[in-house]
């Protein structure tokens, strides 16, 4: 190796280091202090590992974001819901309450088993969901559409007509129970 000759000193610690570095790498001392000197002043290393830690730091902010989304969007959602539910059920008399409650216990079941479903999915409703109120931004407004007629339960262009007069979604029973 033709190199320039430099002579330092170094301190007891440090020469210490150096020699364990070399027994256990297997290299120079030469090799070990020129590649140390020139991870530590090449500027480059430094910008490359800079512009990495940055983009993993973008990567989890935008994950943050859009759980703080989410969180949102399920409160509020939830919030609504108690609400509306509060405001418009009327009590039930006590000789309809048994029945109600087992029609109660048989939907709660039938809930579970589609948040279930979803969950273990990729099709996410709240995605589409934000995508629809602009809170997560998408190629088109078709794909938002077609994302909440998929994620609802809705008929979409791919389903073939047996699908849709056999199918027994929560979603649109739930549609027709309110309609009734």
């Amino acid at each position: 190796m033709t190199g320039r000759r430099l002579h330092i000193i170094l301190s007891p610690e440090t020469d210490v280091l150096l020699s364990k570095a070399v027994k256990s790498g297997g290299a120079t001392r030469t090799a070990v202090v020129e590649a140390a000197l020139r991870a530590m002043l090449d500027r480059n290393s430094e910008e490359r590992d800079l512009e990495k830690l940055i983009s993993r730091l973008n990567k989890l902010t935008r994950a943050m974001e859009r759980l703080a989304d989410d969180a949102t969007a399920q409160t509020e959602s939830f919030a609504l819901f108690i609400l509306h539910y509060l405001s418009v059920t009327p009590p039930l008399p006590e000789s309809m309450r048994a029945s109600a409650e087992a029609l109660g216990r048989k939907r709660f079941e039938e809930f579970v088993s589609e948040v279930a479903s979803r969950l273990l999915g990729r099709d996410r409703f709240a995605d589409a969901l934000l995508a629809r109120i602009d809170l997560v931004r998408r190629e088109s407004d078709d794909d938002v559409d077609e994302d909440l007629r998929d994620a609802d339960g809705g008929p979409t262009e791919q389903d073939s007509p047996k699908q849709l007069n056999g199918s027994s979604s929560v979603s649109r029973a739930l549609q027709a129970e309110a309609r009734s």
